[in-house]
């Protein structure tokens, strides 16, 4: 079984300055057609939320901090 690699993303809310970080995942189960693995959304901090495809908001001012990662 291959290696599933996690990263960690740091991040900060371009309206209130809010910083967070983010814990990526590869997901064997969901890959591209060429192989490259499809990261995960796993952890987040407090203070933020997750939208569709990935994307992060902030709790605080409700603004786009992270679009379509992984």
């Amino acid at each position: 079984m291959p290696r599933r690699y996690s990263y960690i993303t740091r991040f900060r809310c371009p309206k209130c300055k809010k910083a967070g970080t983010a814990k990526w995942e590869e997901n064997d189960r969901i890959a591209l057609p060429h192989g490259t693995q499809i990261a995960a959304l796993t952890s987040l901090t407090h203070g933020f939320r997750t939208g569709p495809q990935n994307d992060i908001f902030c709790d605080r001012c409700a603004a786009q901090v992270v679009s379509g990662h992984g």
